[in-house]
């Protein structure tokens, strides 16, 4: 099973500028709409083949995407899992909540 972290948990990695990869699983457009300040964007149906070229199996990787109904960033969690990746989390309430609380976007 995923593991899940918090809004709150998110923010210090940033604040503290822990070495992980943040990504939004939506498409391009959302992303270039608006993201989280320091995220990067692959696609949740994009996910297999860009994870094997640009991370290490043992890389932390938390994805997220727009809400709590949404489940591309949960969809891409489990692809990961499956191809070895160990370290995976899955930010549920994703970018409406980071906006909700008026926390960097870009």
């Amino acid at each position: 099973m995923t593991k899940t972290i918090t809004r709150d948990e998110l923010k210090e990695k940033l604040d503290r500028g822990d070495a992980f990869h943040l990504i939004e699983t939506l498409a391009p457009g959302e992303f270039e709409r608006v993201h989280i300040k320091g995220a990067i964007n692959i696609q949740f149906n994009r996910i297999g083949t860009e994870a094997r070229r640009r991370f290490n199996k043992n890389d932390e990787l938390v994805l997220y995407c727009s809400d709590e109904d949404c489940r591309a960033s949960g969809i891409a969690a489990e692809k990961l899992e499956g191809m070895g990746f160990t370290n995976v989390r899955v930010y549920t309430r994703g970018k409406k909540d980071w906006q909700d609380a008026q926390l960097p976007v870009e």
